[in-house]
């Protein structure tokens, strides 16, 4: 008597998602990312058997190392868009014994869509139209979306007594960039 695919792949599951996920998490620091590979992970892998492709354990293992290869260089990315706003911060006129650790609470209080934005102009340089095309939205909208970014993270990086001057966190040239061709 054959199983039903979904049976199938549910055994599959539960056979090799404790190994999947112990993979994961011996080569990332973070829990919650290990739970996300290893989720992912199967669901592509249900994708893979909805196509009628096989199963096997070293194909799984094959899309794992890819997707954590994916978070090494998301964390790669969000240490070095840290870095920048840093030396950035460093930069300017304000000073704070504390400054580092301002600048990673303040990033880490920003939402997910805050932070991706934040990422794509500064860190990956990305131009205004490259946004917006990558949000599916329009330059303006883009704009916007990147300027409230922008207030977000400084109202988080402003000192309680209200002093300092951010412009030199987040710069001019980005406007530049969004100007219309």
């Amino acid at each position: 008597m054959s199983v039903a695919p979904t049976e199938a792949f549910s055994n599959f599951c539960r056979l090799h998602y404790p190994a999947v996920y112990a993979s994961a998490r011996r080569r990332v620091v973070d829990r919650g990312a290990a739970e996300d590979i290893a989720s992912e992970v199967f669901r592509v892998a249900w994708q893979h058997s909805l196509a009628g492709q096989e199963l096997t354990v070293p194909w799984v293992y094959v899309v794992a190392c890819n997707l954590i290869g994916n978070e090494y260089r998301r964390s790669s990315r969000s240490r070095a868009l840290t870095d920048k706003v840093e030396q950035t911060f460093h930069a300017s006129s304000w000073h704070h014994d504390d400054s580092n650790g301002d600048v990673r609470r303040a990033l880490s209080m920003l939402t997910a869509p805050e932070k991706e934005i934040l990422f794509m102009a500064y860190w990956e340089d990305l131009s205004g139209l490259d946004i917006a095309k990558v949000l599916g939205c329009t330059p303006a909208t883009a704009w916007v979306r990147l300027s409230r970014a922008r207030s977000s993270l400084r109202r988080h990086l402003t000192p309680p007594d209200g002093s300092g001057e951010f412009s030199a966190i987040l710069t001019a040239p980005i406007a530049e960039r969004f100007a219309p061709t």
